[in-house]
């Protein structure tokens, strides 16, 4: 499971709501404020999802890995924009997968446009331990450059699964000068 926590803007208690419904083995979160980790704790994150990589930052920088699991190798990756981190997760049974939290840069104005192919091209390729990239990759499919990941060995979970036109922002109902598109994706190696 992965969400955008709008610069800390998301209902920590909505959050919580939804990992105890839908259970999922990992949590990635972009936007990860530093008061964060405190609301979370308070709603007994650990009781779900005991394990936790997290980087909490100002603006839309901090970025976080919650995890059923144990996490190793925790480590932020290289890059100019918004932070993005990984770490190994052990499954039962020994597996290993590498989790990475995605928050490319948003290719809106100034420098911004700058950061935003090397934040996707610079990710993780496939090859070697199993890896899942997920988040705010601030991409479409129509975006030569997540095309151009994806094609390096990644499979698009909502594309795999017939979902491929859900549209995840502005993930608001308020009126908004920009139509819903699909920009947060999950890859698979």
């Amino acid at each position: 499971m992965t969400l955008n926590m709008w610069n800390g803007k998301v209902q920590v208690s909505a959050l919580m709501t939804e990992v105890r419904r839908l259970r999922p083995d990992v949590l990635l979160l972009q936007e990860y404020a530093e008061w964060l980790p405190e609301q979370l704790d308070a709603e007994r994150i650990t009781d779900v999802l005991p394990h936790r990589f997290v980087l909490p930052g100002e603006d839309a920088y901090g970025v976080a890995i919650y995890s059923r699991h144990p996490l190793s190798q925790g480590r932020r990756l290289p890059g100019n924009g918004p932070w993005q981190a990984a770490a190994v997760l052990t499954m039962p049974g020994g597996p290993q997968v590498e989790v990475v939290s995605v928050h490319a840069c948003a290719p809106s104005f100034g420098w911004r446009t700058a950061c935003w192919l090397p934040s996707i091209r610079d990710l993780p390729k496939p090859g070697g331990r199993l890896r899942i990239l997920a988040g705010d990759f601030n991409a479409t499919l129509d975006h030569a450059v997540l095309r151009e990941l994806i094609a390096t060995g990644y499979r698009d979970a909502a594309d795999a699964t017939g979902k491929g036109l859900t549209m995840t922002w502005p993930y608001y109902e308020q009126p908004f000068f920009v139509p819903k598109i699909a920009i947060d994706h999950v890859l698979a190696d």
